[in-house]
């Protein structure tokens, strides 16, 4: 950490982002650092690489940010990226970052992979969530006492990457950072509220159209089901966000390990696996170039891969790494 606050300190315009479709804990973070750097006195922009998921849009109220139209600002000297150490996971803007010669920073506790070239890293698996290393580099960076909105953004990203304190990495400093965020007269309440219970009318049917694909394999210890965009066409339905259906794909008693898979309304498609105690799904996802954490990964299938084909193949990647990990 010490490295990257070095280059915090030297350089002038600092450019914030993060993954493609900026989960809470990519935005959190990145809104933390917001209001750090500029405390601290730097200019400062977050530059997403497309929309974010649209139940954090609520954060906006408390920070900046704008889409990369194809170009890197002019004036930036230093990239930091937040929830993510592969540049491979910010698309087409990746690419660009690639090939500048910008110093730049990942700010993760995702599995590092591969050589990102990266400057300096604010790195640490152990972390509950990326916006605890945001909060760690703030602190770092001497940027003292932050704008409420600021721990507002953090108890976002702790909270969402944890599952509310309910997932395997709800560690006893998550539970303590939680409490002393809470105690800044945050209302929790409301957050809860703008995230999990703002879904757009078309949500239920789109759990629906998951469950209708519902598949259990290796005596019922894995679940994995699907969701393609003509079945929610035909019921009305959407389904911007996947954890409903996990979430009860995973409730099932006997389950230990789940997949779902579903493509987007601009063709892209997605599988996310979940598991409980045993099976490593970050090994089941780096089987299709992807990646993210020991209980919780994913993976994107290349653009014009036929539906049918990407399930085919994600299925067998969640059932062929449990046979392998489990028997």
């Amino acid at each position: 950490m010490r490295e990257a606050a070095e280059l915090v300190r030297r350089s002038r315009s600092v450019l914030l982002s993060g993954h493609l479709r900026a989960d809470g804990d990519c935005l959190g973070s990145q809104i933390v650092l917001w209001h750090a750097l500029r405390k601290i006195g730097k200019s400062v922009e977050i530059l997403l690489p497309d929309p974010p998921d649209g139940r954090y849009g609520f954060l906006r109220e408390t920070a900046e940010w704008r889409i990369w139209d194809g170009r890197l600002p002019a004036g930036a000297d230093l990239l930091i990226v937040c929830d993510c150490c592969q540049l491979s996971r910010l698309g087409a803007m990746g690419e660009e970052v690639a090939r500048s010669a910008m110093p730049r920073i990942a700010v993760d506790h995702h599995v590092l992979e591969g050589d990102a070239g990266w400057t300096a890293l604010v790195h640490d698996v152990k972390a509950s969530a990326s916006g605890v290393l945001a909060l760690r580099f703030a602190e770092a960076l001497g940027a003292g006492d932050l704008p409420r909105s600021a721990y507002e953004a953090a108890f976002v990203a702790l909270m969402t990457d944890t599952g509310w304190l309910k997932y395997s990495n709800a560690v006893p400093e998550a539970w303590r950072l939680a409490a002393e965020l809470a105690g800044r007269g945050l209302d929790t309440a409301r957050i809860h509220e703008l995230v999990y219970q703002s879904a757009e009318p078309g949500r239920p049917a789109g759990v629906r159209s998951g469950l209708e694909n519902l598949e259990y394999h290796c005596g019922g210890r894995v679940a994995f089901a699907w969701s393609a965009q003509a079945r929610l066409r035909e019921l009305g339905a959407s389904l911007e966000d996947t954890d409903e259906v996990l979430d009860l794909l995973r409730s099932v008693a006997q389950v230990e390990a789940v997949g779902f898979l579903s493509e987007r309304p601009d063709g892209r498609i997605k599988v996310s696996f979940r598991s409980k105690h045993s099976l490593d799904v970050h090994r089941v996802a780096k089987t299709l170039d992807g990646g993210g954490h020991v209980r919780a990964s994913g993976a994107s299938f290349a653009p014009g891969t036929p539906l049918a084909d990407a399930i085919a193949r994600a299925r067998a990647a969640l059932v062929d790494g449990f046979r392998a990990q489990i028997g």
